[in-house]
């Protein structure tokens, strides 16, 4: 495969690579790096930039409109299966109609081949990708979620043209793969206005460092209840999956599994991120570029939880981070 198809394979951390392309180059990929900043409404008191959204069946629903600045994202997943909600911001000129038909029709061919062991048609399939997919730029949002849960992510968004995507596999099928031909499947188009949404930077209980080195918590501690952690991306790496480190929470139950909830996390394999997941997924945040901060909420009961990354084999990476809630 060639250095254009390899660089578009990895800018579909949005709709999921293959294990055809272990081998490939990565080459020469830029992140662009928004700037954070408070928003404040007049006269100084502050308020929420709320986005609503949810998750029924294999379908987005919710606003596609939201004032700029510190924008909260809240996913209820209303669906039986696991969801998230990975932020792209769109390149000039890309509408959600051609990511559907250019990025997602021809991945779905390319690990259905996969699947039927024919990597070298596979890979045929992903250099018909559109080299302005390396010019996407993923922007957090909500984690991985099971079915019934909720929880919120905030991010600094610009203004701009951006979409919401989910590409959990059900079946050996994407989320983002269409129903119809030329139809988009789990997406969701997103208008951020030059209109500033007037809301503070929120506060954290607890402040997650996400890097190469791993996951570190670096100050607060959880309670019960309502946690909000601050996540600092101090550097993003691409990984041989091709996507970046984030933070997904799991309960660890006394059955959980660690080494399959690690191997699941990885989609090369034909099982990884296919419905159901091997835990309870409870939130977190989707990757985003370095040096950025992005803030998520979840809901813990006393007990024990883990902090777990979409990468292979997390725990190698120590991107799976145990942690316990006290009474």
């Amino acid at each position: 495969m060639d250095q254009r198809a390899a660089k578009t394979v990895r800018n579909r951390a949005s709709l999921t690579a293959t294990a055809v392309i272990f081998a490939a180059a990565i080459a020469g990929l830029a992140i662009s790096q928004p700037v954070s900043a408070d928003g404040a409404a007049e006269g100084g008191a502050s308020t929420r930039n709320l986005l609503e959204l949810r998750a029924v069946g294999m379908r987005f629903e919710g606003p596609h409109e939201i004032p700029s600045g510190w924008v909260t994202i809240r996913l209820d997943n209303l669906s039986g299966m696991e969801h998230f909600a990975l932020i792209d911001r769109l390149p000039p000129g890309v509408t959600v109609e051609m990511m559907a038909s250019e990025v997602a029709v021809p991945f779905q061919r390319g690990m259905d081949l996969i699947n039927a062991g024919e990597p070298e048609a596979a890979g045929e399939a992903f250099g018909a990708l559109p080299e302005w997919m390396g010019d996407i730029v993923y922007m957090g949002g909500p984690g991985l979620l099971s079915a019934g849960k909720s929880a919120d992510a905030t991010v600094y968004l610009e203004p701009g043209r951006y979409m919401i995507e989910c590409y959990i596999k059900t079946n050996g099928i994407f989320h983002t793969t269409g129903p119809q031909p030329g139809q988009p499947g789990m997406v969701h188009e997103l208008v951020v206005t030059d209109k500033p949404g007037g809301a503070a930077e929120p506060d954290a209980n607890v402040t997650l460092a996400i890097s190469t080195a791993g996951f570190e918590i670096v100050a607060g501690e959880f309670r019960p209840g309502r946690n909000t952690i601050r996540a600092n991306f101090r550097d993003q790496h691409i990984y041989p999956n091709f996507v970046g480190h984030d933070a997904h929470v799991i309960r660890v139950d006394e059955d959980t599994d660690l080494e399959a909830v690690a191997a699941w996390m990885d989609w090369r394999d034909p099982k990884g991120f296919e419905t159901p997941a091997p835990a309870v997924f409870l939130g977190g945040v989707n990757d985003m570029p370095a040096g950025t901060t992005t803030y998520f909420s979840v809901d813990l009961e006393p007990g024990d939880y883990a902090f777990v990354a979409e990468v292979p084999a997390p725990h190698e990476h120590g991107l799976l981070l145990r942690f316990a809630v006290a009474e």
